[in-house]
């Protein structure tokens, strides 16, 4: 998961073994208990807790549409003052606003073993800017149906254009509703996927995945770069507890 500064690159594996040697700064890539992302398995089951309540998703938002450098990116118009009326979830007593969501490519998260093309995360922080959510959803190719999400898309900006902004208005509600608004997911603790890789994240990954059409999911290849961390070891996560 990126954050706000999805347009910065990542730094190699390499940089950030030597920077944790040396200062410490990337400290829970390297020994954290509750990285991200962890493999999912239908063994597991789905979740009977942490469901989360959705707000104000029902609305057109307005935004900036753009190329994080991995893949597509968009980052709603909001301030300080407005940031309670975006779109949001309700989970043990927080409420976290939508802020932004992007794409991996492939999927960050595999589930029975299998990686799906692509993955997209809306990120939730809470008022005070703290990234404490996120919607997981997996996307694959599924025939000539186009997902009504993803045709909101303004399409192509490449990911070595990630200075281009376009300002689009966007239903969010409809990613939901192709995934049937998260009625079965995977949930657990987890943190950034990127340095420093914060963590006290909650993870929710829809069960149901958001099928694209094969130009769609063409589109959004060739939009996109690798941008997936390893599996991380299931340790202190809880998954589904």
């Amino acid at each position: 998961m990126c954050t706000g500064m999805c347009g910065e690159t990542s730094q190699s594996p390499k940089r950030i073994r030597a920077e944790t040697a040396t200062t410490g700064q990337y400290f829970l890539c390297q020994n954290g208990t509750q990285q991200a992302p962890i493999g999912l398995t239908s063994t597991q089951g789905f979740s009977a807790v942490h469901k989360p309540e959705f707000g104000n998703y029902a609305q057109n938002i307005s935004g900036n549409y753009f190329n994080w450098g991995y893949g597509p990116a968009f980052t709603p118009h909001y301030d300080k003052d407005s940031v309670t009326e975006l779109p949001n979830i309700t989970f043990d007593g927080v409420t976290a606003y939508m802020v932004g969501w992007h794409i991996h490519t492939p999927a960050e998260h595999p589930v029975n073993g299998r990686r799906s093309m692509a993955e997209m995360h809306f990120v939730h922080a809470d008022a005070d800017s703290n990234y404490v959510g996120v919607l997981a959803f997996r996307i694959d190719p599924a025939g000539d149906t186009d997902s009504p999400f993803v045709s909101q898309w303004p399409w192509y900006i490449g990911f070595n254009e990630t200075k281009q902004l376009t300002n689009v208005n966007q239903d969010l509600d409809l990613a939901l509703n192709e995934v049937d608004s998260f009625d079965n997911f995977w949930t657990y603790m987890g943190g950034l996927t990127v340095p420093p890789c914060s963590e006290g994240i909650r993870f929710f990954m829809a069960d149901k995945v958001l099928t694209v059409s094969n130009k769609q999911m063409q589109q959004i290849m060739g939009m996109s770069a690798y941008s997936t961390r390893i599996e991380q070891q299931v340790w202190l996560q809880g998954v589904n507890q």
